[in-house]
């Protein structure tokens, strides 16, 4: 199984430069090599789906509050790596669609997935500078973080599958096909919302279940929580 350690360490920190009030809806920004043809931006009500991301095959469709955005474009993976945000930044959800126009979304297929990523994270840095008047400056913060570690390779199981990879994402349950433990991760970041160091030397994909209480579940929910369920499956 594999377990959590608790550890330190010092972090990228996004410092924000945002309006106090509702955001501008333009603002002269560098442009990345590509670029979303065409945004549409809206506020969402606090009451509908506070967090929602779709990838499409030219952009994506994202409700999340400014925050959220963010942290997607800068590549972070807690709350804690941003300051200086205004109060509505962090709690008023926004409705972002962003589409790129054909040329683009073919060059990105040709790049390697993770050049295609970085692409995609100085896109919306662009757009985020151009439609949220969104400035940053980067130092380091000591904040705490998770190292995950090995106690029983024995319980996992490595993908003899010569395809490529999938997994799918619910609510307290990840089910894996040919998943790196470097996905897992990052997975494991957004789950318990502080970083996550891998430290397990494990190569290579492997098949899995996890299964655990997501945070605000019912007491009644049998699962274990996400340490337990990482240690124990």
């Amino acid at each position: 199984g594999l377990v959590f350690v608790f550890a330190v360490l010092l972090s990228p920190a996004i410092y924000s430069q945002a309006p106090a009030a509702a955001p501008p809806t333009a603002q002269a920004a560098p442009t990345p090599q590509y670029e979303y043809a065409v945004a549409t931006i809206k506020p969402d009500s606090p009451e509908g789906v506070q967090s929602y991301w779709q990838n499409t095959a030219d952009g994506f469709k994202a409700i999340t509050p400014p925050n959220g955005f963010i942290m997607s474009a800068y590549g972070l993976h807690m709350l804690d790596q941003i300051v200086g945000l205004p109060a509505w930044a962090s709690s008023d959800p926004f409705e972002v669609i962003a589409k790129m126009d054909p040329d683009t979304v073919t060059a990105l297929a040709k790049l390697p997935p993770q050049e295609q990523w970085k692409a995609q994270q100085q896109m919306l840095q662009a757009l985020l500078a151009d439609r949220f008047a969104l400035k940053v400056h980067r130092a380091t913060k000591q904040l705490p973080i998770y190292v995950l570690t090995v106690v029983d390779a024995g319980k996992l199981k490595k993908s003899m599958s010569d395809t490529d990879g999938s997994a799918s994402f619910y609510f307290g349950k990840i089910t894996a096909h040919a998943m790196p433990i470097d996905t897992l991760v990052m997975n494991l970041s957004n789950t318990v919302g502080r970083m996550v160091v891998n430290q397990t030397g494990l190569e290579g994909a492997y098949d899995f279940t996890l299964e655990w209480a997501p945070e605000g579940a019912d007491a009644s929910d049998p699962r274990p929580s996400i340490f337990t369920a990482l240690e124990e499956q």
